[in-house]
């Protein structure tokens, strides 16, 4: 019988603020992952927030961890660094390898890094109930114990001034920042007020309902992906994206569909010539603006999300 493995905790999303109560670190856009280490030399398990194994496609971290860590069990985000900042197209191109010689190849010239921000156990002890603090503190002592890596990092924290350092990050050409109350639990699975994602610009996880057909050579799916959320466990339809797909991506998404015979979406979105799809794969968007009927402004297709499900993509993402 296979073990249980434990879900990540997951933010809220919100505005700037400072409190005494409160930690702030860079947002890292990247692969949620949770971390296993048997101990040194033994086997790591990568898993992301869909419980998949994703440890074959970062041999590099895997090994990392293997080599210093004591048996634990963290929580960060994987991302590629380019420049200093998290590299979201770098990323990309690692995301969704399983072809191993490609992997290989990738390792060595767009290594990934584990950024790591919290820790769920140490050597059989699990740490979830201690508040956020002393597991932060833990966390800290634990890197100052065990070899350095640029493969395994831990992330930075600030205390109080979340508004100053919101800006900061921006000026940094990070995405935002995440703010965590210092005497929280972590719990697993749950999408807590404890913790809250504040972002510079509109960036929503969405599922495919349907797309367009096009005309021309690019592509038969040229026409836009047509995109809903989650109410109340129906889907609600929430706009058109067209732009910023690739030849590759859209090759990728499209093999993927299942085709359905009727729309899945709770309401019509008004595209008679729409071919609707089984609600399964999950994109990232971003926007300009929702309106007040709840549709995007100007949406742009960023990237497909595998490690999120479907259900996940609520509407509340919307503000």
């Amino acid at each position: 019988m296979a073990r249980e493995l434990v879900k990540p905790m997951l933010a809220v999303s919100g505005r700037p603020f400072d409190s005494a109560d409160w930690i702030f670190e860079p947002k890292i856009d990247g692969t949620r992952c949770l971390a296993e280490v048997g101990g040194a030399g033994e086997v790591v398990l990568l898993y992301n927030r869909r419980q998949i194994d994703i440890t074959h496609r970062y041999p590099e971290i895997a090994s990392a961890l293997a080599a210093c860590a004591p048996p634990c069990l963290l929580d960060g985000e994987i991302t590629v660094f380019a420049e200093g900042r998290p590299s979201f197209s770098r990323l990309a191109r690692r995301d969704h390898q399983s072809d191993a010689l490609k992997i290989e190849y990738l390792s060595r010239s767009l290594p990934a890094s584990l950024v790591v921000f919290d820790i769920l156990s140490l050597r059989g002890e699990s740490l979830s109930s201690l508040p956020l603090s002393g597991r932060k503190g833990i966390l800290s002592r634990l890197f100052t114990e065990v070899s350095s890596s640029e493969q395994v990092t831990l992330i930075d924290s600030f205390p109080e001034k979340g508004t100053a350092y919101f800006q900061a990050a921006l000026r940094m050409g990070i995405e935002g920042v995440m703010a965590k109350r210092l005497d929280s639990t972590y719990q697993p699975g749950v999408r807590s007020a404890d913790w809250v994602k504040i972002k510079k610009s509109l960036k929503l996880d969405l599922v495919v309902g349907g797309y367009i057909p096009g005309r021309g050579k690019r592509s038969p799916y040229f026409g836009g992906l047509l995109l809903g959320a989650y109410r109340e466990g129906r889907l609600e339809y929430a706009g058109r994206v067209g732009s910023g797909l690739s030849e590759e991506e859209l090759s990728e998404i499209s093999a993927a569909f299942s085709r359905r015979e009727t729309s899945p979406f709770a309401s019509d979105p008004g595209t008679p010539e729409a071919i609707w799809v089984e609600p399964e794969i999950v994109v990232q968007v971003s926007a300009l603006e929702a309106t007040a009927d709840g549709h995007l402004r100007a949406p742009v297709f960023l990237r497909r999300r595998e490690d999120k499900d479907p259900q996940e993509c609520t509407i509340d993402q919307m503000p």
